[in-house]
């Protein structure tokens, strides 16, 4: 098994500060929130709308049938590969005012944040270290009912750059 090597503070920070935040989402399936959460990822980071519906389908189809996918707590973090992307890209949803959606969470709770990750591949440099740090971070005690309270994003820096 690699080991995986610690995402260092600039690099982890460079990542936060360019994740778009979607918040109240008005979309009520999982298709719908990673289509909503993707296509603030696409324009922030100039990619082709065209290829948008493709990603999607990608994330769907990674995200519920790969193991090491976990929805739980409330918290999804699907993901999906771009063959020859240079850089992890990632985008936050989030479901507000009590809503929440069936994404086949492993305790069978209801999904109201979704972290999306695109990269090129599940071997891309860096998407295992930023996943890690992610997940460290999401254990602390409460960065998931602080995540829900999220509506902008330097909410979201002042929240993941504690970690």
């Amino acid at each position: 098994m690699n080991e995986v090597i610690p995402m260092g503070n600039a690099e982890w920070q460079e990542i936060v500060k360019s994740i778009p935040v979607v918040c109240d989402i008005t979309e009520t399936t999982a298709e719908g929130v990673i289509r909503q959460v993707l296509k603030a990822v696409f324009e922030k980071n100039g990619l082709p709308m065209d290829k948008l519906d493709a990603m999607v389908s990608t994330v769907i189809e990674h995200s519920l049938g790969d193991v090491g996918f976990v929805a739980m707590h409330g918290l999804a973090i699907p993901h999906g590969y771009i063959a020859g992307l240079e850089k992890l890209l990632v985008g936050i949803g989030v479901l507000s005012h009590g809503r929440s959606i069936d994404f086949n969470a492993i305790d069978g709770s209801r999904t109201h944040i979704f972290f999306v990750i695109v990269c090129s591949s599940p071997n891309h440099a860096g998407y295992r270290q930023f996943l890690a740090r992610l997940c460290r971070c999401l254990i602390s005690d409460d960065t998931v009912s602080r995540l829900a309270s999220v509506s902008t994003r330097d909410d979201l820096e002042t929240l993941l750059e504690s970690h």
